[in-house]
């Protein structure tokens, strides 16, 4: 991919995500600005999710440790796990709200 479509695939995927995650969990204070999403929990947490350019992936770090997702089949998937980015998301936003968030 070359790197203005894959800007371009960020920013619209870190968009969609924002839109998710506010329909589907409107306590999460969220905030995108310059392609990075950071979430806020109401347990005084964060999840920051990022471009990185030079690998072509999005980043996300948070308490529970990073994670480092590229594009593959379609969606962007964790290196190790191959979890989808939007489902560890998901998961991550559960553990900390204590109910169920899917953003699939």
């Amino acid at each position: 991919m070359n790197p203005q479509s894959f800007a371009v695939t960020v920013e619209n995927t870190l968009n969609d995500l924002l839109n998710r995650i506010e329909a589907s969990a409107p306590e999460v204070e969220s905030d995108l600005v310059d392609n990075v999403l950071t979430l806020l929990l109401p347990d005084d947490s964060q999840i920051i999710i990022n471009r990185q350019e030079a690998v072509q992936q999005i980043w996300l770090a948070c308490s529970d440790g990073p994670a480092r997702f590229s594009p593959q089949d379609g969606a962007w998937r964790d290196n190790q796990s191959g979890e989808s980015l939007e489902h560890a998301i998901g998961r991550l936003l559960s553990l900390h709200l204590d109910h169920p968030v899917s953003l699939d």
